[in-house]
C-alpha cells in the first residue's frame, strides 16, 4: 500500500476543520516543517501523529510504508 497522497491528508484535515498552521502552532513549530511532513519531504513521528489524531485517523492509514513505531506506554 502506498503512502497518502499529500492532497488526501490535505483534505482529511479541512474536513475535520484544522489547518496545518494549527497543527504547528499547537506543535510549536512552523507551518512549513508540517508541511514538509504531510508532502513526505520529511518524516517527524511526532508531526505525524498530531496530523493523525487530528482528522481521526491512525498515523499507518495515512503513512503505510513508514515503519511508525508508536512509544511503549
Amino acid at each position: 500500500m502506498q503512502n497518502m497522497k499529500s492532497i488526501e491528508i490535505r483534505v482529511l484535515l479541512l474536513r475535520a476543520g484544522k489547518t496545518q498552521g494549527q497543527i504547528a502552532k499547537e506543535l510549536g513549530i512552523t507551518r512549513a516543517f508540517v508541511n514538509q511532513v504531510v508532502l513526505g519531504v520529511r518524516h517527524t513521528s511526532y508531526i505525524r501523529e498530531a496530523i493523525a489524531k487530528a482528522v481521526g485517523k491512525p498515523v499507518e492509514k495515512l503513512w503505510p510504508n513508514s515503519n511508525h513505531k508508536r512509544k511503549a506506554a
